[in-house]
């Protein structure tokens, strides 16, 4: 895993540690809905994955994303590891 995925992975384990921290690395290709996230869960996930990286997303397109790992996707390329 390099750098990049390193960040993300560990941003989304935080967040989802927040609800169980029995949640590990497995869990993040599981469905956003599996961990009852309201929109501000979603919007400070987004935010702290824009910290993590340092780059600017659109809340719009993440907002509507269902599985964790579009999380990972979509910050990847904008880091431009993808």
């Amino acid at each position: 895993m390099n750098d990049i995925d390193s960040r993300i992975a560990d941003t989304i384990l935080a967040k989802l540690h927040e609800r169980d921290p029995a949640l590990g690395p497995e869990d993040l290709a599981r469905p956003v809905d599996d961990f009852d996230f309201d929109s501000l869960d979603l919007v400070e996930l987004h935010q702290r994955l824009e910290s993590a990286l340092q780059v600017r997303g659109d809340l719009t397109e993440t907002a509507g994303f269902l599985f964790l790992d579009e999380f990972s996707t979509y910050f990847r390329k904008l880091a431009g590891r993808e």
